[in-house]
């Protein structure tokens, strides 16, 4: 063996290492590694260690400071142990957001997860396995999400339909469904709906088109009836493996009524559709989207809206997009102010400048309130295009009448304002921000105090220090 791979072999499974430098932004850091790096003893495992050393883990490794820490440790190893060890199986689940930065966070989760498993001789509590599949499944990681339902199966635990649900997240291939479907069977699970729809899409979006079909024959077996959000599963699978003529052939045979009376398509199954058509540029098929609905009594939403003006007005067709905005709010399905606003959202994301902000001007003309995305969304474009000025204005527009722009406009525009040498401006806004108490992120908040200084406002740059936020502070 090559003696760098050998060396990085040896980092990987090994438990204790020398400790990494101190990191200063967590004061716990040394105390934490002289901990990890001790070599237990059967009177003190880890666990009981750490629980000595830090009684009350919660307040001294809070859960916002765990994406930073956890790199920090000595091995993948360790660090998967001490995150198990912090979030004990009687606390809950963390949030998605929680456990997507955690997912990020921790180093080479393909082998430090078997290694946790396999260096278990006993089972792990359910609830760490729920947490163990939930991190693999936000990482994408499917053979770890394999390894421990067959550790789960090992001891003769049953996974829940949750845990299942988890591990069907991760698989990206038919084989792994199979897999994951497999180990169901033969533990006597059956599958729930959820459960269904997820393994439908992943087996349309593999191209299984024929595979998904039999699982959705298959569902009365399990006491479930197919519905529309199945085959709209199945339809948003076969979308993503860009098959659109398949798809199109899909909702024609659910308008059929073949599929039964509640497999007929709805505004979701509608909505997929006009994403898929717009995104292989048959625009004009998916114009007539509105029709088929229209003749089917199913009524567009916001989110429809979206999808079909966003696609319209990637292709430039202002004509065609302020045609549909004109139907939907004529029909009374979207109102007006949600209409263009989301037009006026879609304009600035295709970089039309001009087209948005002439819009922009006539809502306000005809009293139509901009929303707090559309506000935020122009003055971070005008920003980007070194027109702090016309920022400003609008913003100012925009605070007359009462909409609350995103958190981070502020400081977006105060930066661009201090960039352009804008003094004056930049003073007036950033008082109104430290009036207003609004955090700055921390390199943001970095920059503007070392152009303010350079300015010469001292105090306001102060003040703005106050206002800093380091990412540790904001909430996962």
């Amino acid at each position: 063996m090559p003696p760098r791979v050998s060396l990085l072999l040896r980092r990987r499974l090994s438990t204790h290492q020398p400790p990494p430098r101190p990191h200063h932004d967590h004061p716990k850091l040394a105390a934490l590694l002289a901990v990890l790096t001790s070599p237990p003893t059967p009177s003190t495992p880890l666990p009981r260690a750490l629980s000595r050393a830090f009684p009350s883990p919660s307040d001294a490794f809070p859960l916002r400071t765990l994406p930073r820490l956890l790199p920090l440790l000595p091995s993948p190893l360790l660090s998967l142990r001490f995150l198990l060890w912090r979030l004990p199986p009687t606390s809950p689940l963390p949030s998605p957001l929680a456990l997507s930065s955690l997912a990020t966070s921790l180093p080479d989760l393909p082998s430090s997860v078997p290694l946790l498993l396999t260096s278990s001789p006993q089972p792990l509590p359910l609830p760490h396995y729920a947490l163990l599949l939930s991190i693999s499944a936000h990482a994408g990681i499917f053979p770890a999400s394999l390894a421990i339902l067959r550790h789960m199966r090992s001891f003769g635990l049953v996974p829940d339909a949750a845990c299942f649900h988890h591990a069907l997240r991760a698989a990206a291939s038919t084989g792994d469904v199979s897999a994951v479907l497999g180990i169901m069977s033969e533990s006597g699970a059956s599958p729930t709906v959820p459960l269904i729809v997820t393994a439908v899409h992943k087996l349309a979006f593999a191209g299984d088109f024929e595979g998904a079909r039999r699982l959705i024959d298959k569902m009365p077996e399990f006491g479930c009836v197919p519905n529309a959000v199945v085959y709209t599963a199945m339809l948003d699978g076969m979308c993503g493996f860009g098959d659109v003529d398949a798809a199109l052939t899909l909702v024609e045979e659910m308008e059929r009524g073949g599929l039964g009376e509640i497999c007929v398509p709805n505004v979701v199954t509608y909505t997929c559709l006009v994403k898929c058509l717009c995104g292989n540029g048959r625009l004009g098929e998916a114009l007539g989207v509105l029709d088929r609905m229209a003749a089917r009594g199913v009524m567009p939403n916001r989110v429809f809206m979206r999808t079909l003006i966003e696609g319209v007005c990637t292709d430039r067709r202002v004509a065609d997009a302020y045609e549909v905005v004109e139907r939907v709010v004529g029909d009374g399905s979207v109102s007006s102010w949600q209409c263009y606003n989301v037009l006026l959202v879609c304009l600035w994301r295709v970089g039309m400048a001009a087209e948005a902000e002439g819009l922009a001007q006539r809502m306000m003309k005809k009293g139509v309130q901009l929303t707090p995305l559309a506000g935020s969304s122009m003055v971070r474009e005008l920003c980007r295009r070194k027109r702090s000025l016309d920022a400003c204005y609008w913003l100012r527009v925009m605070d007359e009448n009462g909409v609350l722009c995103d958190y981070d406009v502020y400081p977006a525009l105060l930066l661009a304002l201090c960039e352009e040498g804008r003094v004056h401006e930049a003073s007036v806004l950033g008082r109104k921000a430290v009036e207003r108490g609004t955090h700055i992120e921390a390199s943001c908040a970095d920059r503007l105090v070392e152009l303010l200084k350079q300015h010469g406002d001292e105090e306001l740059a102060s003040h703005i220090l106050g206002l800093r936020r380091c990412p540790e502070e904001l909430s996962i």
